[in-house]
């Protein structure tokens, strides 16, 4: 199999979000700003996904359905193969999206004006989620050692012993800074919150995308002690392109949690099957694993491609090497501009639409993020432009 990732395709035949020129004007001031700003991806899904849409499309019934032994068994063997952990098909429950079922679980597992941990710079759905609901943020910051960013585990110690903080949400790989978790870092984390009675929700949506030689740990495939302390956030909508689907998944191994969100889904019948989602899952965890190692080759070449150039080109500019995701986070700082002078730049002299870092918390100021899966000549123009705002306005 050789994907042809080159390809540049025109996106604006159909609504595409990151292309919304009112959402553009009103974030970043420039309905004409090229947009790296929304997390998905510009190339074509699997044509195993594609073919297997055409065929159910050709069949022309779309009535109610269920997911079937097929559907569990193609999900169960890619997690198996791919990442080592046998999911227990009783221990799934779906919803529309990972955010949903965030925003159920702080909502069942904790009270108004209770505390629920987070690390930013972080993806920033996350405080909406948590204020949504009346909850209290709080922050555990990442630290940046060397180029690399850690998890401060004292600090995490010291707000986790609050008890009025009953739940912190882990990003793994980590959105916007690219960490890929290591299995001693999740347990000591999740050993942390099992001492403390506080539930750990994982959002692991980027798991597929890691780069060799870093690897996904799934956390409830830590321990049976840490799978009973949480809920685990999966969807196959980065890894595949079908964030537009819809589906999404939770895989919550102990009992009584499992039980609760069930009869809130099923409350608001938000655990229904969608015809379309279910074909293209089950062919994509069926078939899909050839094209994403085609994918990641791909982005990872992308990554090589932005370090050099910035290297060579915008040494002030700097890049930190993403372990996994299809994003980047980039060291703004030494242009000298404070956060808001640093958007204005961007999007009104680069004509670029990317993530300001403080989107993402207040430690995020200086930095912002890219989505980098699309062809290379499409980042080739991003740093195109880049050059000749700094060149020409600072």
């Amino acid at each position: 199999m050789i994907v042809n990732f080159d390809q540049v395709i025109d996106r604006n035949e159909y609504p595409a979000l990151k292309l919304n020129k009112p959402l553009l004007a009103e974030h970043f001031g420039n309905d004409k700003a090229l947009p790296f700003w929304v997390a998905d991806m510009d190339f074509r899904a699997p044509d195993v996904v594609i073919d297997s849409l055409r065929k159910r499309v050709e069949h022309g019934i779309f009535g109610y359905e269920y997911k079937n032994d097929s559907y569990f068994n193609a999900l169960n063997r890619w997690y198996k193969n791919r990442h080592q952990w046998s999911i227990d098909q009783d221990h799934i429950e779906f919803c529309p999206g990972v955010l949903n079922a965030v925003s159920i679980l702080i909502n069942q597992h904790s009270d108004t004006g209770d505390g629920v941990i987070i690390q930013p710079p972080v993806f920033f759905e996350f405080r909406m989620v948590i204020r949504s609901n009346n909850r209290k943020i709080i922050k555990n910051p990442l630290k940046l050692v060397n180029g690399k960013y850690q998890m401060d585990f004292e600090d995490l110690e010291e707000k986790a012993a609050n008890p009025k903080t009953k739940i912190m949400i882990i990003c793994n790989p980590h959105n916007p800074v690219g960490r890929v978790w290591t299995r001693a870092e999740l347990a000591q984390a999740g050993e942390i919150c099992r001492q403390h009675n506080v539930l750990v929700i994982s959002d692991e949506i980027h798991g597929d995308i890691v780069y060799k030689p870093h690897h996904y740990t799934p956390f409830a495939s830590i321990s049976d002690e840490l799978a009973q302390i949480s809920a685990t956030c999966l969807s196959p909508a980065k890894t595949f392109n079908i964030a537009g689907m819809i589906d999404a998944m939770t895989v919550i191994a102990n009992v009584q949690h499992r039980e609760r969100f069930h009869d809130f889904a099923h409350r608001y019948q938000i655990n229904k099957t969608n015809v379309f989602a279910s074909a293209a899952i089950e062919a994509a965890y069926s078939q899909g694993g050839e094209w994403l190692d085609e994918l990641l080759t791909y982005l990872h070449a992308n990554i090589n491609f932005l370090q050099s150039y910035f290297h060579n080109n915008l040494p002030q500019i700097k890049l930190i090497e993403p372990e996994g995701t299809f994003l980047v986070w980039l060291d703004f700082k030494e242009l000298g501009l404070d956060a808001k002078a640093l958007e204005k730049f961007l999007t009104q002299k680069a004509q670029l639409a990317l993530n300001s870092g403080y989107w993402f918390g207040r430690e995020g100021a200086g930095y912002a993020r890219m989505n980098i899966a699309c062809p290379q000549s499409v980042l080739q123009e991003a740093v195109s432009r880049l050059t000749n705002a700094v060149h020409n306005y600072l």
